[in-house]
């Protein structure tokens, strides 16, 4: 037995009725309906009937009239009419309705494979992801802890900038090292982190997509958008949400964690800037940025385990 569907997970890409209802047809494209319609052609009036075909029984059909086309041949299969669905390849399964989750599709030959490759990384995965967390909670506390050397730098900062405006030489600026020769350790540790978590996002986008999954982005531009200013607020974001059904209720948890991950940049960043102004100002932020970083820390874990019992069933069924 052949398999004609090219490696897609359902049937082939292709012009077929249109699932929402509408008088034409709709492009699936091997994985997905997409918006792309196209109206059916309005029918000639049918030939006018032939004198003969009411009269004299017996008497051999009369020919058809004038630009009909001409019957088939019996026993020759008649093409499907202008509007008809054609069928799916032979072993490949129908699309399924517009905009309908597609669970009981088989996967790809490789969606197996791919999802085995995610699982050997996701269980390093959990701790990676909320590493960033646990690296601000402990940021915070040692801010907090030794205020006046940041309240310290924020003053040899404005001196510096009075000196600037006027033209003058600025004295050099000395930032707090609370940490010590702990700051190399723990910023060797953040790498390490990041690059396994950017190993897992891709191995579940890339499984993902095998299964048939949807995304707004590739798997390898959903990393790259980590490290572009601005459009790493949101697009990351997306990137792991499509790993899920769109269907799926722990895409709740996705939005979650995204929503608690960018507040806790974001109030970190305050925190510094309002140590340096004023250390009641600080320790506010510092509380918004800690209770972020314990939000990221219960959420995080939860957005890989997810993504992984939903991969290992959509394979495993």
């Amino acid at each position: 037995m052949s398999d004609d569907s090219g490696g897609y997970p359902g049937a082939p890409p292709g012009w077929y009725a249109d699932p929402a209802g509408g008088p034409g047809q709709r492009w699936w494209d091997g994985y997905s309906w997409t918006e792309a319609t196209a109206l059916p052609a309005v029918p000639p009036p049918p030939p006018a009937s032939h004198p003969a075909s009411v009269s004299s029984p017996g008497l051999p059909p009369p020919p058809p009239a004038y630009g009909a086309p001409a019957p088939p041949a019996y026993g020759v299969s008649q093409p499907p009419a202008y509007g008809a669905s054609p069928p799916p390849a032979y072993g490949a399964p129908p699309p399924p309705a517009y905009g309908a989750s597609q669970p009981w599709l088989p996967v790809a030959r490789n969606a197996r494979d791919l999802v085995a490759v995610e699982l050997q990384i996701s269980r390093l995965a959990r701790f990676a992801i909320a590493f960033p967390a646990l690296v601000t909670l402990v940021d915070v506390i040692t801010w907090v802890t030794f205020a006046s050397q940041w309240r310290n730098f924020g003053h040899q900062f404005h001196v510096a900038l009075i000196a600037a405006q006027n033209h003058q030489p600025a004295p050099s600026l000395t930032p707090p090292d609370s940490f010590g020769g702990l700051s190399t350790i723990l910023g060797l540790f953040a790498i390490a982190a990041v690059v396994v978590e950017c190993v897992w996002q891709f191995r579940a986008a890339s499984a993902a997509r095998a299964m048939g999954l949807p995304a707004k982005r590739s798997p390898g531009w959903g990393v790259g958008f980590w490290f572009i200013p601005v459009v790493n607020l949101w697009m990351p974001y997306q990137a792991i949400r499509d790993c899920l059904a769109h269907d799926d209720p722990k895409r709740a948890v996705v939005l979650r964690y995204w929503l608690l991950y960018v507040g806790m940049g974001i109030s970190a960043a305050l925190t510094i800037i309002g140590l340096m102004v004023s250390t009641p100002v600080g320790e506010v932020f510092a509380l918004g940025a800690g209770l972020c970083a314990l939000g990221v820390l219960a959420t995080a874990p939860r957005v890989v385990q997810s993504i992984a019992v939903a991969h290992r069933a959509a394979v495993n069924p």
